[in-house]
């Protein structure tokens, strides 16, 4: 599944990783962040660009798109790229200020959301922030999404065909309401700072280790 088109404005939730790194980086705090399902990299090169240090995880053969990026940027010496092929298995064990999320908790059935999230909090410093979005299920990818009706314990199939070909996106995904986050994010233990759904459905949230 590609999860990694997206647009190269920063949305919502970059900007607000992006404003955390900013404040630190004023006040000379020193920022780790781990950037889960990374894709080709273009959030790492953000992020890496404001001063942050970034450990971009993906799959193995995001590895070359990841470094092209960042050398591009300039930013090569302040991303390293660690290979993920099974979390919460190969998930970077941190300390990590901040952790951000793009749309990767979709990827996964939910247990298995769970599981990977609750590791991703224990990498987090305590103070850390959880920057996450997910797939909407009010978006226009719920449009005769098959398990729209089911527990989201249970919610896991592919999109209709139309939209799975439109957007790009042929195997099965879990997608959220705002309210399913939010409660994913207190079972793993973390403290909601807030959570919003864009104009396009998409459901997005900020938590922070306490």
């Amino acid at each position: 599944m590609n999860t990694h088109n997206t647009p190269q404005v920063a949305d919502e939730l970059e900007q607000l990783v992006l404003r955390e790194i900013a404040l630190r980086a004023r006040s000379n705090m020193p920022t780790c962040v781990l950037d889960l399902r990374c894709g080709e990299g273009r959030h790492s090169v953000n992020m890496a660009e404001l001063g942050a240090r970034v450990l971009a995880a993906d799959a193995p053969e995001w590895s070359k798109p990841v470094k092209n990026q960042a050398s591009a940027a300039g930013v090569g010496e302040r991303i390293q790229f660690a290979p993920i092929k099974s979390l919460p298995e190969d998930l970077p064990q941190g300390p990590f200020d901040l952790a951000f999320c793009h749309h990767g908790v979709s990827c996964l059935p939910y247990t298995a959301a769970r599981q990977s999230l609750h590791a991703v909090l224990k990498s987090l410093r305590i103070g850390g922030k959880l920057f996450i979005s997910a797939y909407g299920l009010h978006s226009a990818l719920g449009e005769n999404y098959a398990d729209a009706s089911a527990p989201i314990e249970q919610r896991f199939c592919k999109l209709a065909p139309a939209l799975a070909k439109s957007y790009n996106i042929p195997e099965a995904v879990c997608l959220y309401s705002e309210r399913n986050l939010v409660i994913l994010l207190f079972e793993i233990g973390g403290s909601v700072l807030r959570s919003f759904t864009t104009t396009h459905g998409t459901v997005k949230a900020v938590a922070v280790k306490v």
